[in-house]
């Protein structure tokens, strides 16, 4: 609630601010009245990062004779960005801006090394390591946001633009798993083992909410009513928050493993850099 409120304000913010700008412009106007179309494809870049702590302690039971330590990092990274815009100019260099913005992002999940010897734990065992990887596989909806916007232009032949303002992001599907996979090593006479994996996921359908969008870029004009666009743009969302093992049944130990890690604080935001062509009428 906190964070839809901090953007909520952010929005009002950023509409002021390009309001204040537009009424102080003295650069050579476009033309009141004119409509713009613009289409761009370029690259997200989200700025979701998370670090989950691994204590084996908490995950398996006495009676599992297993020592692991480490940790796995749940990370965004971009991909393909589409974006559609009309403008409307009602005056000289102030317009009015519906766009629709979608961003494909991948969530990576990067595990940790774990390592024990079952040789340390039980008295007269010889030493038999024991060796395994944090894993795991994820999944994202496309961020599409739809924003309203404010738009302030500066100059005639290239422009300087500014817009921003409130945007509103659909409901969004989020899947994450964790995997520890253990490998029994080095026992004679015998080929390395593998022990069966012990995972967990957090997967929810995350609600859709508010949030404000600021961007920057140039028009430089090919023809009278063609033009080269180039934008930069920030979205901010509320985070929403997963947690782990929900949903789903659990073996005691998944359980335990669900219950060791925070929940995943997943951050809507990200910048997008896009270029395309922007048609006037």
């Amino acid at each position: 609630m906190v964070h839809g409120i901090v953007a909520s304000r952010l929005g009002r913010r950023v509409v002021l601010a390009l309001l204040s700008a537009g009424l102080s412009v003295s650069a050579a106007p476009a033309p009141a009245g004119e409509l713009e179309l613009a289409l761009q494809v370029g690259r997200a870049l989200p700025f979701f990062k998370q670090t989950f702590a691994f204590d084996p302690g908490d995950v398996l039971p006495p009676e599992f004779p297993v020592e692991a330590s480490g940790s796995f990092d749940l990370e965004l990274n971009g991909g393909l960005a589409l974006s559609g815009a009309v403008t409307w100019r009602f005056s000289e260099n102030v317009g009015l801006e519906a766009r629709a913005d979608s961003a494909r992002v991948n969530l990576e999940v990067t595990g940790g090394r774990v390592s024990a010897d079952l040789g340390d734990l039980i008295p007269g065992l010889p030493s038999i390591p024991v060796a395994g990887d944090l894993s795991g596989e994820s999944e994202v909806d496309r961020l599409t946001p739809f924003s309203l916007n404010l738009q302030v232009g500066f100059g005639d032949r290239t422009r300087f633009v500014i817009s921003g303002g409130a945007s509103y992001i659909p409901a969004t599907t989020v899947a994450a798993t964790v995997q520890v996979r253990l490998g029994l090593g080095d026992i004679p006479g015998l080929p390395p083992i593998t022990l069966p994996p012990i995972g967990v996921t957090a997967s929810a359908t995350l609600d859709g909410g508010f949030g404000a969008n600021l961007g920057a870029g140039l028009r430089v004009g090919l023809s009278d009513n063609v033009s080269l666009v180039i934008d930069a743009r920030a979205f901010g969302f509320p985070k929403r928050e997963l947690e782990w093992g929900s949903g789903t049944d659990l073996s005691p130990i998944e359980e335990a493993l669900a219950a060791s890690l925070d929940p995943i604080e997943f951050q809507y935001g990200f910048f997008q850099a896009t270029g395309g062509l922007a048609f006037t009428f």
